[in-house]
């Protein structure tokens, strides 16, 4: 099964495999603390009344019925500076296993429940940092490029 996680070498890439799709993209350059996550993802996603926190976003990202899109992309970039300057690296790893594990559950929605179906698609523009990252969370990941 193909991780919930994706590594794109290329934006052109990425731009092929998702064209008709809702991308989200998420400039690390700009969002150096949680804070500034928060303030970016909920603009970008719409999220009514946002919280602020990481139960607020697991809670916004695990509903998403606002949106008319099924499929939704999170294309991070620059991810050598992606909340870089947070004052607790551990909300960093907090936040990428909420992103892991939404997409997981987005999976094992059916289409007869009362939340329309969604999907989730975490992309992260590839960088030394970010596969750091993710390997220190043990979050499985796979390059774009070499998907089907």
């Amino acid at each position: 099964m193909t991780p919930n996680i994706l590594i794109s070498q290329s934006e052109s890439d990425l731009e092929k495999r998702f064209a008709t799709d809702f991308i989200a993209h998420i400039d690390g350059q700009k969002i150096l603390t949680l804070r500034q996550f928060y303030e970016e993802i909920a603009d970008l996603l719409e999220i009514p009344d946002f919280g602020f926190t990481l139960d607020a976003l697991n809670d916004s990202l695990n509903d998403l019925q606002w949106l008319e899109d099924e499929r939704i992309i999170l294309y991070f970039t620059n991810t050598n500076e992606l909340i870089s300057k947070e004052r607790d690296p551990a909300k960093v790893g907090s936040l990428l296993n909420i992103l892991d594990a939404t997409a997981e559950d987005w999976k094992w929605i059916d289409e007869d429940e009362s939340l329309g179906k969604k999907e989730i698609i975490v992309v992260f523009e590839d960088s030394p940092r970010i596969r750091k990252m993710l390997d220190k969370e043990r979050i499985d990941y796979a390059l774009l490029s070499e998907l089907k």
